[in-house]
């Protein structure tokens, strides 16, 4: 017998259905279970799920869904990075694949299990498997601690769409998700190959499972109402499979007749690696950034003046440069900080801020295995009063390089530009930090330093140049 409340939902996404035809909605709404990696692993359906990843690896017909190939083209073609709807249109993702693992596997109850990494930070070892279809050997990292921070989870953040201040989406795309892309290396750390490695969707399966724990934790967490505009339209995974309304994707369990088995935000970091770790970043005299941890200021290896351009290259190393400020432009510096904050929200540009031009990655930086944290006016010595967000601008490894090369090749041209795009472009990064300075306050104005501190993802880091910068610059507006 079918109770009252499932055939209401069956009413709700049935009516659904004029709207937008190529959509099939499924009669079954039993509600599946995705569960941690470290339980699905040791179940009964662990050896399916394997045994149909090496079928879809091995399916060379990238027109089909039951190949790899054709999730990894969509993948590269149609997702939105650094932009609105990228938890909502990978959670499509997600559903649509998991979809295709089931017909794959013949297993009509297969479910996409997650890899918290917030409590198992180590790659699992079923991935390190040689012998094993979720095995890559392009990895460069296997311990993803320095990619974590709890900043998404913080009582401040209740608002979700990028673009509205403090927002979730924003915030856990800049971490987690990216630094471990960045720290697995390999497929994983360019977002054109990323769903090659299976790691992908067990990593994103957490993402997604993160939001669901954000939203469930409530205490003023709001996501944008379902008739909201921002749900209107769908979401296309490719000629081969059906669109999916928008609105489906802003819970899990109404339309998409799935759940976790975890629901809870991470409100612990895990600790620190283990002392290898610690040595080889000591051996190559880079301050081991631990997650959530205020890092000592890196050694200065160059020195410029406000405005000046000046080129550089990043390697195993941390470092600050330092900025002169001469009297007129520290002047000019309080004088911009002391703006209005409404006067500030309305400007296109911020006032104050730190410009990467002709940024390209090298041979070594494009395997991945690494990223940078960059800081502005890092204290000399430890014991600071502010925490690590208070100094943090953002990110800067393979993955953030190679979206950002993936959005100038679109700009106006779709794919059409994309495919178009040879070798390894150069692209331009802009780190806003008027805010950052108002919440240090520094006591003088000589100087304002830039710190980029080297993240790694294994115990003994490639040596060697990974991101070569044509003009670095700070800039500051008369």
């Amino acid at each position: 017998m079918i109770s009252r409340r499932r055939f209401l939902q069956s009413s709700v996404s049935l009516a659904l259905v004029p709207l937008l035809p190529r959509v099939v909605v499924s009669a079954d709404l039993d509600v599946r279970t995705r569960p941690n990696w470290t339980e699905f692993c040791t179940g009964p359906q662990f050896g399916t799920y394997v045994d149909a990843i090496a079928a879809m690896r091995a399916n060379r017909d990238t027109s089909s869904p039951a190949s790899w190939g054709y999730w990894v083209n969509v993948h590269e073609t149609l997702c939105p990075h650094g932009k609105p709807y990228f938890l909502a249109w990978h959670r499509g993702l997600l559903y649509s694949f998991e979809n295709s693992l089931r017909e794959v596997s013949g297993d009509s109850t297969m479910v996409l299990p997650y890899w918290d990494y917030y409590t198992q930070p180590q790659v699992p070892p079923q991935f390190l498997d040689t012998s094993s279809a979720l095995w890559r050997k392009d990895r460069t990292g296997s311990d993803v601690t320095g990619a974590l921070t709890l900043d998404p989870f913080d009582d401040s953040v209740i608002h979700f769409k990028r673009g509205s201040g403090n927002a979730f989406e924003t915030k856990i795309e800049t971490a987690p998700h990216n630094p471990v892309h960045n720290l697995i290396g390999g497929a994983m750390g360019d977002i054109t190959s990323s769903p090659r490695d299976p790691l992908f969707w067990v990593h994103h399966a957490n993402i997604d499972r993160l939001w669901a724990a954000w939203v469930a934790a409530g205490d003023g967490r709001t996501m944008p109402k379902a008739y909201k505009p921002y749900w209107q339209g769908s979401f296309d995974y490719g000629s081969a499979v059906q669109a999916m309304p928008r609105v489906w994707t802003r819970t899990t369990t109404r339309y998409l007749q799935y759940q976790y088995e975890d629901t809870s935000m991470p409100t612990v970091l895990p600790p620190a690696p283990s002392s290898s770790s610690a040595t080889a970043m000591a051996a190559s005299v880079s301050p081991f950034a631990l997650p959530g941890a205020l890092p000592r200021k890196p050694a200065v290896v160059r020195s410029t003046t406000l405005g000046a351009s000046q080129p550089l290259v990043l390697d195993e190393h941390s470092i600050s440069v330092e900025v002169k400020l001469s009297t007129q432009d520290a002047n000019r510096v309080r004088s911009l900080l002391l703006r209005p904050t409404d006067a500030q929200a309305t400007a296109t540009v911020d006032p104050l801020r730190l410009v990467l031009d002709g940024v390209q990655l090298t041979a070594l930086g494009a395997k991945g295995g690494y990223f940078y944290k960059i800081y502005v006016d890092l204290p000399d010595g430890v014991g600071a009063n502010l925490p690590e967000q208070a100094y943090l601008l953002g990110m800067l490894g393979s993955f953030e390089i190679t979206v950002a090369q993936m959005q100038v090749a679109m700009q106006g041209k779709g794919m059409q530009g994309m495919h178009a795009v040879q070798g390894n472009p150069e692209v331009r990064f802009v780190f806003p930090f008027s805010e950052a300075l108002r919440r240090i306050w520094p006591p003088d104005l000589d100087t304002v330093s830039i710190s980029f501190v080297r993240v790694d993802g294994r115990d003994h880091p490639s040596r060697g140049g990974t991101i070569r910068i044509k003009a670095f610059r700070v800039e500051a507006d008369t």
